[in-house]
């Protein structure tokens, strides 16, 4: 698929949700996509639901080093969604190129925002309903799930034209793909009588089934590599954790001391992992699992509690989000030699907006964020955020600015 996007048609006015946590659809027992609001974290679990909503596809990879000390973002608008339906931005490539969901004429459907604005993806099965986009490619290849007449199945975009479906397991009903990377493998699940499998899908679309950890009940696919790595996470008698499946095996990467629960919702070429680490008090923290290195705690910016790693890009610097608790989100940047850093603050100017959550990361700093216009926080306003239009922004170093 190249930046025509010939699998896409122009449509004006979607509306998509504003906060990432917030789940839009749900598999029901037979494997369709229905709509589910304002449902928060859980599904099945709190970490067992950002592989399938949030973003996290992160931006395609390449060599160099951007410090962030001092960096200061120039931001440039990408598009508003307005308000009243369901909204959600789920991943970017490395050129900037979002996807995501939004409210259509047939139900949620996915999107895609190029060069040339908002468009709807096209060419999906006849008769089929309920569309979502989960990841996107340096080529432009798009994943995602569609409710189709025996029910909800993964797709693939083709590099020139059309929309691919993918297949399921044997004797499975249902399929999502949440992660594509550059030569086209897809990452993702299949579901069916005999539970929830991780899986990925080679470019020619054959379906292999990754290992479950040794007490897990169900898994999940979130991102790929170029090498073909998987992270991801996996039910387990003890909660849920994350995984990487790397060679034909499936690693616990465990949690922070003193929690239960993790999930991994971004990896880079190197290796590298991020996501979430929780404990019996929710208090869920942004994590980097170095390749080959021990779990790091991101912690959360001042005055929050709460954290998730989005993203991480091959120079080690990570993308999210740190909330404390409610509407008070603020998207951040870390770096192990600089820590951790509100976007907001490292904009070149005073803006009329907040940046709540960054979902994407290039090797050359390009940032894909999502906001709204600014409001005074107050126990009275603590819900006005979810009445704004939703605005996304690509964050860009500006030329010999600082690093």
């Amino acid at each position: 698929m190249n930046k025509k996007i010939t699998t896409l048609h122009q449509r004006r006015g979607l509306g998509l949700p504003w906060r990432l946590a917030i789940i839009s659809s749900y598999v029901n027992r037979h494997g369709s996509l229905q709509k589910k609001e304002n449902l928060g974290l859980p599904w099945p679990t709190p970490f067992l639901a950002a592989p399938v909503l949030i973003l996290c596809a992160g931006l395609a990879l390449a060599p160099g080093h951007a410090e962030a000390a001092g960096a200061v973002y120039t931001a440039t608008e990408a598009g508003v969604l307005p308000t009243g339906s369901t909204r959600v931005v789920r991943a970017a490539n490395e050129g900037g190129e979002i996807v995501g969901t939004a409210q259509g004429n047939k139900g949620h459907q996915g999107f895609f925002i190029g060069g040339n604005g908002l468009q709807e993806i096209a060419g999906l099965p006849a008769g089929s309903d309920y569309s979502t986009v989960l990841g996107i490619n340096k080529h432009s290849q798009v994943v995602g799930s569609v409710n189709t007449a025996t029910g909800m199945r993964a797709f693939r975009s083709r590099q020139t034209s059309g929309i691919d479906l993918l297949g399921t397991l044997p004797g499975d009903t249902s399929s999502s793909a949440s992660a594509i990377n550059t030569p086209g493998k897809a990452a993702g699940w299949s579901s069916g009588a005999d539970g929830v499998h991780a899986v990925i899908w080679s470019p020619e679309g054959a379906i292999e089934a990754l290992p479950m950890l040794p007490d897990s009940s169900a898994c999940r696919g979130q991102a790929i590599n170029d090498r073909g790595d998987v992270a991801g996470a996996c039910d387990t008698t003890s909660g849920p954790r994350a995984v990487l499946w790397k060679g034909g095996t499936a690693q616990d990467l465990g949690t922070l001391p003193g929690d239960y629960e993790s999930a991994a919702l971004g990896i880079n070429d190197r290796g590298d992992v991020v996501g979430s680490s929780g404990n019996p008090e929710a208090v869920h923290h942004a994590v980097i699992w170095p390749a080959g290195g021990a779990i790091q705690s991101i912690g959360a910016l001042s005055n929050r509690r709460w954290s998730q790693a989005l993203a991480v890009n091959n120079n080690q610097e990570v993308v999210g989000v740190s909330s404390d608790g409610y509407s008070k989100e603020h998207a951040f940047l870390w770096t192990e030699k600089d820590g951790l850093q509100d976007l907001n603050d490292l904009l070149t100017s005073n803006s009329g907006f907040e940046l709540t959550h960054a979902i994407a990361i290039s090797a050359q700093g390009l940032i894909v964020a999502i906001g709204h216009d600014k409001v005074i926080h107050t126990a009275a306003s603590s819900h006005e955020t979810h009445d704004l239009p939703l605005r996304i922004f690509r964050l860009k170093r500006p030329s010999g600015g600082a690093h």
